[in-house]
């Protein structure tokens, strides 16, 4: 199913200059009971001097573009949950610190290091596994759920 994060990344190929929010607005529905997405992205709104594509231009905008799109979508979201990743890694290392450990220093590192490495994996970001935080640094972890949960989050 067309996103609509897709499709605003499909439209902008091939109107560069279009500004989402403010020359095109797009939308897709949802579910009122899950949130879970009920229908493939569409145009609510075209303010481009340029008419509008229609929907047959629609799917060609998404025949040529659409494996684009999900790709930069699946990086983009890769990319964040990276973010929130190496936050958790930032503390693991200044946990050990504190504590004068040098190895816990190390693998802490080590692992703040594949963090930042994720994006030059093979497969990223479709296919690609995530480092694994090593086991002693497991006490070190950051008590809150989101934190908690860093080794087994991702696409």
């Amino acid at each position: 199913m067309l996103t609509h994060d897709e499709l605003i990344f499909c439209i902008q190929q091939e109107y560069p200059e279009a500004v989402h929010g403010t020359d095109f607005w797009v939308f897709h529905l949802v579910s009122p009971e899950t949130s879970e997405q009920l229908s493939d992205a569409q145009i609510y709104e075209w303010k481009l001097a340029s008419p509008a594509p229609t929907e047959e231009g629609l799917k060609a905008l998404v025949q040529k573009h659409g494996a684009a799109a999900r790709t930069f979508v699946l990086a983009r979201d890769a990319r964040a949950e990276r973010e929130r990743r190496l936050k958790v890694a930032d503390t693991l290392v200044y946990k050990a610190m504190d504590a004068g450990d040098m190895e816990r220093m190390r693998l802490a590192g080590q692992y703040r290091q594949a963090l930042r490495d994720v994006t030059s994996l093979p497969g990223f970001p479709v296919e690609f596994a995530w480092p694994v935080i090593p086991d002693a640094l497991s006490e070190l972890m950051p008590s809150n759920d989101q934190a908690a949960a860093a080794e087994t989050s991702g696409p």
